[in-house]
């Protein structure tokens, strides 16, 4: 979503009981200021969740109904907002009709809900990886740049001084024949 420095506010329908994760960051790689707020359906602000280059926050659901997300950057930025929303106690009811459906044993429930913390896990690992990767990279080429530039100067000054070698061992060895007596 594209946002000015004006606060911009959306809203999501959430049960009771539900578990809500939302993240905030920046769609090019960048580093300033973001913060994000929560409303209840019946007026309860949150507290500002800020943070530098991401803004995370983590809000379990206490009543049905529009829940409102706002959303601030003191400078026009296109951000991407994640939200993932679940409620655990509807999901764990599914997943036993689930196993009873199928006859699968108990562990199976245990190992999905492990898959899914580990994947949590991994995305928010990766997201990591690639902020660090970026800054790699541009400190890289920053690098290069450097490397180019000296490369240039080393060959233009090899280049200068080989001319002059020339010039002076030809003048070493150039015959005067006024000097010469026979």
């Amino acid at each position: 979503m594209d946002l000015d420095s004006r606060l911009t506010c959306l809203y999501e329908p959430l049960e009771k009981d539900m578990l809500l994760k939302l993240n905030l960051s920046p769609v090019r790689q960048s580093r300033f200021p973001l913060a994000m707020r929560l409303t209840s359906p019946s007026g309860e602000f949150s507290e500002w969740v800020e943070g530098d280059g991401e803004a995370y926050m983590k809000h379990n659901v206490t009543e049905d109904g529009d829940y409102e997300i706002c959303v601030n950057a003191p400078r026009p930025v296109r951000v991407a907002l994640n939200i993932f929303f679940h409620n655990p106690e509807k999901m764990e009811k599914e997943l036993d009709r689930f196993l009873k459906a199928y006859e699968l044993k108990g562990s199976v429930g245990e190992a999905v809900t492990s898959i899914t913390e580990r994947l949590y896990s991994i995305y928010y690992s990766i997201k990591f990886y690639n902020k660090i990767s970026v800054r790699d990279e541009a400190m890289q080429q920053s690098n290069s740049d450097y490397i180019q530039g000296y490369v240039v100067i080393f060959c233009l000054s090899n280049i200068i001084i080989a001319i002059s070698q020339v010039i002076v061992v030809r003048g070493m060895f150039k015959v005067d024949n006024s000097r010469i007596r026979i």
